[in-house]
């Protein structure tokens, strides 16, 4: 609409600048746009009217300007037959009249248009709501069908968790029965061999040859062997069940009650402890002194034939780079290493890991006595203080055990 009402007043534009062209320079190159122009105009408003069939003012405006551009086109041609500028002045009046008309057809027309936005901004907005609303609706209930799912899901999860914790709690009170009938039960028969062989060589020593006296000789070793297998698993036992509370534990002091426990076999092997300086551990104490114990014992047990033992503890605060095989993430933690090394025997780093399952054994009981069971308790201590051992050794070289405490940050 605005277009079309610009078109229009250019043409009557460029017809009197054709028209004054003619009459000032008696040229007639400048009637050929004129007439083409002329010709124009008429199209040009037939098709401005049909645009504002629809509305009344405009339409009266429009009639207004039809009638000014008629006279002008009067004037137009009265001025080019009669070559006579006498009527430019009253053409010039009705130019600017006709230009105030299509000015206001111009401003009706973008007064219809803005009332027209209003009114379909205002009939918008409520189906822009209601397509939030909808929108927002169907993302509700897609979340709620999420969270329905994975409600369902973990409340599953649940039910499963708790039948494995009844699961877990029923195995604990076996093996506390077991513990305890193991105790008392079994260590009982014991007590009472190791009681009568006792008695069967001292009532009847000055009887019984050398061989009798090795048979009862072999009993109470065997017997005495046993107790020790049953306590180290109620130990064991012990450890996977827990129940001891976290306490500071002084390292140093505690190795030292260690050596002091294990003196008489220190003595007959004639063993040599070094103990470096050693800080203070948050951990179980019972469970610590029962694993310093076992890695000391072995370090002096498997010692070389006619060397005096030497065991050599020392703690470091390290990063975990030596644990990065287990973990990367460790590499950026940092850890209270002790290091038990000894001149024993050692052992292929093959077993590096083996040795560390309980009732795993590189030697028969003839060439060393042990049980098997001293270094799974180590690596179960190290497990409950979320720890971790790594053991190294060559044979014939002796062998190097690493315990990383994690360091607690404040």
């Amino acid at each position: 609409m605005s277009l079309q009402t610009s078109a229009l007043e250019n043409y009557i534009k460029e017809a009197e600048t054709a028209q004054r062209g003619y009459l000032l320079t008696n040229d007639s190159a400048f009637l050929q746009p004129y007439l083409r122009i002329r010709d124009d105009i008429k199209p040009g408003y037939d098709t401005l009217k049909r645009l504002i069939a629809d509305n009344g003012k405009q339409q009266q405006l429009l009639n207004k300007a039809g009638l000014l551009m008629n006279n002008l086109i009067d004037h137009f041609q009265h001025s080019v037959y009669m070559k006579s500028r006498t009527s430019l002045m009253d053409a010039k009046d009705n130019m600017d009249s006709l230009r105030k008309v299509f000015k206001e057809i111009q401003n009706e027309e973008m007064a219809l248009v803005k009332r027209f936005s209003v009114n379909e901004y205002e009939s918008s907005m409520p189906r822009y709501f209601t397509a939030i609303f909808l929108f927002a609706a169907v993302i509700i209930f897609v979340s709620f069908l999420i969270i329905l799912k994975e409600y369902r899901q973990r409340t599953k999860y649940q039910k499963q968790l708790e039948l494995k914790m009844m699961e877990v709690n029923a195995y604990n009170i076996e093996l506390e029965q077991i513990a305890f009938a193991t105790s008392h039960d079994l260590q009982e028969p014991l007590r009472r061999i190791r009681t009568f062989s006792d008695r069967l060589l001292w009532k009847y020593r000055d009887q019984l040859n050398d061989e009798g006296k090795m048979i009862l000789s072999r009993i109470d070793y065997s017997a005495r062997r046993m107790q020790g297998l049953i306590e180290d698993l109620m130990n064991f036992a012990n450890l996977v069940r827990g129940g001891e509370e976290l306490a500071v534990v002084d390292a140093d002091k505690l190795l030292q009650s260690v050596v002091e426990y294990l003196k008489q076999e220190i003595a007959i092997k004639r063993a040599t402890i070094h103990i470096g300086q050693m800080p203070s551990i948050t951990g179980f104490e019972k469970q610590l002194y029962l694993m310093f114990k076992a890695l000391i014992d072995n370090a002096i047990k498997f010692g070389k034939p006619g060397i005096p033992p030497v065991v050599t503890i020392q703690c470091v605060q390290t990063s975990g780079e030596e644990l990065a095989h287990i973990d990367k993430k460790l590499m950026k933690k940092s850890f209270i290493r002790i290091s038990i090394q000894d001149n024993g025997i050692g052992f292929s780093n093959e077993f590096s890991q083996k040795i560390f399952l309980i009732f795993q054994r590189l030697h028969t009981g003839s060439e060393y006595e042990g049980k098997g069971i001293g270094l799974a308790i180590v690596e179960r201590v190290m497990t409950n203080h979320n720890g971790y051992v790594l053991a190294s050794a060559r044979e014939d070289k002796g062998a190097l055990f690493n315990l990383y405490f994690p360091v607690t940050e404040n």
